[in-house]
């Protein structure tokens, strides 16, 4: 997906953003997470293209792979303070008054943080994977997702998060074998393996830990305390996104959307967490049939 590709200046960072569709529909932005960059979104926006609405798909900072300013200082990489800003001013940029915001992994805490500190600006928020930033250590799979986030700790280790996660086996024998064939060619179709190559990729891709989920995370339970949404929310959780990710800190996001917003729990029997892209029929569906309530 390297056409209808804008270059856009926000926050002193130059981004490259997927943007299609008629200027004047309802604008759709999607938010990769880590190790991804736009291009995860790629079976997505076809049918969302179809369905008419307007696809905004940026590469934020850190995309490995990607074709952003990645800056290499962790302290850049503050969802609350410097990456919805980046996503405000896209929009700006853009002429978009409202949209609906998708995340997936990463991209769903920044897009929990959009619709909290951008209400006015968000129309409906799918947050795919990740649940609400405030509860992910936090209620009765706290204990779980803290055993489950060993390798948080490990990344945040400046030199050896970047060797583990160079080494290609960082999570061998965590994942099911049908996830790690299913995932493996991803990480070459999306130019991740060859981006791991370039000089200071790494670092910036892992600043999104370093900066977000540190040490803090478990001791406060919190990535950031994230005030409550008022939009319609859909938390998607995948059957087979175990290895990295309760179930709980998903279903219990619930607590985080007040009223006049409502949510909506959906579990998608997929055995990737990449499933985006891996498995991207039964996503794309539940994104559109969410959307088009």
């Amino acid at each position: 997906m390297t056409s209808n590709v804008k270059r856009i200046q926000v926050n002193g960072l130059n981004f490259a953003v997927t943007d299609q569709g008629d200027a004047g529909a309802t604008a759709v932005v999607l938010l990769h997470g880590f190790p991804n960059n736009k291009n995860m979104w790629g079976k997505q926006i076809p049918p969302l293209l179809e369905a008419g609405y307007r696809v905004v798909a940026p590469d934020l900072r850190g995309a490995l792979g990607g074709e952003s300013y990645s800056p290499q200082e962790p302290e850049a990489y503050h969802i609350e303070k410097d990456i919805v800003k980046d996503v405000a001013g896209i929009l700006d940029a853009l002429n978009i008054k409202k949209a609906h915001i998708v995340g997936h992994d990463w991209g769903s805490p920044v897009a929990w943080a959009f619709a909290a500190l951008y209400p006015e600006r968000t129309l409906k928020l799918v947050a795919i994977t990740v649940g609400h930033p405030s509860g992910m250590m936090k209620g009765e799979h706290r204990g779980a997702q803290k055993q489950k986030s060993w390798y948080v700790l490990m990344l945040n280790i400046p030199g050896d998060g970047e060797k583990a996660m160079t080494s290609g086996t960082m999570f061998d024998g965590l994942q099911s074998e049908e996830a790690q064939a299913m995932d493996g060619p991803m990480f070459q179709e999306l130019g991740m393996i060859e981006a791991m190559q370039k000089p200071g990729a790494v670092t910036a891709a892992i600043n999104w830990y370093r900066a977000n989920a540190n040490v803090s995370l478990f001791l406060t339970g919190a990535m950031f305390e994230c005030p409550l949404v008022t939009c319609d929310t859909l938390q998607i959780f995948f059957s087979g996104d175990s290895t990295f990710c309760t179930e709980g800190q998903a279903k219990s996001s619930g607590q985080y959307v007040k009223s006049p917003g409502t949510f909506q729990y959906e579990r998608i029997d997929t055995p990737s967490h990449f499933a985006p892209w891996t498995d991207p029929e039964p996503v794309s569906k539940s994104i559109l049939g969410f959307l088009k309530k």
